[in-house]
């Protein structure tokens, strides 16, 4: 651990769990620098790193930065991530997932429209890269203006979120991912929502998410191919995030409107939501415990990774 001094409290905390992918943790990093909005703090927790995150990190040579190393491997971003909320010292709390990048204007869209709104969380628009093809991404934090957000219709990265501190002290820490069918950010959102905490979307597009999940030994091979790609365009292209828009909401209404297969699974799935809803139900958490069980989410996403499952 290498805590720097700070002159006084950051507004914004910000938390990163990580695991030995110091390829692709620098361009997460980057984006945090190149933030409009300066006064935060960044809390790296490695979770027992055995590569050369610590060196990386250094090297920024921020003062804004902490890095902060675990001794025992705890297998998933719940442990890191409680470790960096006990640490943080901001007004409002925000996560960034290692491989995951922000557009520059991303922590100040976000506070604006918290404080705007009055709300205790905000949700941001992004994108996701799933990779099933080369940087078509779908689309994240996309809330109904008629339902508003409610966990059954819609999952939202935690690299996505912006909050009030208090809300670590009403709704506590993230849960771990083996006590749960659901995997534990998706958790910890429907808790708020739950606690009937007021949870609004941005309407900003302000985060591209390159899910490890989604490629197969993306630790074991170390890939960082589109993580670099997307760092590039985030420095050089300032046109990037419309031609990601339009390439993005093309393709999306191409599939869902043009595709009867699609359109017609859609209509007849949102009735069924519609009706879980009613019930009181979780849609997403009854998928995963029908399909993976127990924390089986977990194991099925280290699998996917390249990495071991205990």
């Amino acid at each position: 651990m290498w805590p720097f001094q700070r002159m006084s409290a950051p507004v914004i905390s910000i938390i990163t769990a990580t695991y030995n992918r110091s390829n692709i943790l620098v361009f997460s990093i980057q984006s945090v620098l190149r933030q409009t909005f300066s006064n935060w703090e960044l809390i790296v927790i490695g979770d027992h790193c055995t590569d050369d995150t610590v060196s990386v990190v250094e090297d920024f040579g921020d003062p804004r930065i902490t890095f902060i190393n675990l001794e025992k491997n705890f297998g998933e971003q719940s442990g890191p991530n409680n470790v960096g909320l006990k640490q943080a010292k901001g007004t409002y709390i925000a996560f960034l997932n290692h491989d995951d990048l922000w557009f520059p204007d991303h922590l100040e869209t976000a506070l604006e429209t918290l404080k705007t709104s009055r709300a205790d969380l905000v949700l941001a628009a992004g994108f996701i890269d799933h990779q099933h093809e080369t940087h078509l991404s779908s689309l994240s934090g996309v809330v109904s203006e008629k339902h508003g957000y409610h966990p059954s219709r819609v999952f939202v990265p935690a690299s996505n979120w912006l909050f009030r501190r208090e809300l670590i002290d009403e709704i506590g820490l993230w849960r771990k991912a083996s006590d749960l069918y659901l995997v534990p950010s998706h958790d910890w959102l429907r808790r708020v929502y739950d606690a009937g905490k007021s949870i609004v979307p941005t309407r900003q597009f302000t985060v591209i998410a390159v899910p490890s999940s989604s490629r197969n030994n993306a630790y074991k091979t170390r890939q960082s191919d589109e993580n670099h790609y997307y760092a590039d365009q985030l420095a050089k292209n300032p046109n990037f995030r419309e031609q990601m828009l339009t390439k993005s909401l093309y393709s999306c209404f191409e599939h869902l409107y043009y595709d009867e297969n699609t359109y017609y699974w859609r209509f007849f799935t949102k009735k069924l939501k519609t009706i879980f809803i009613k019930l009181g139900l979780n849609t997403i958490e009854f998928h995963f415990m029908r399909k993976f069980g127990k924390g089986g989410v977990l194991r099925s996403y280290r699998k996917k990774r390249g990495l071991e499952i205990s």
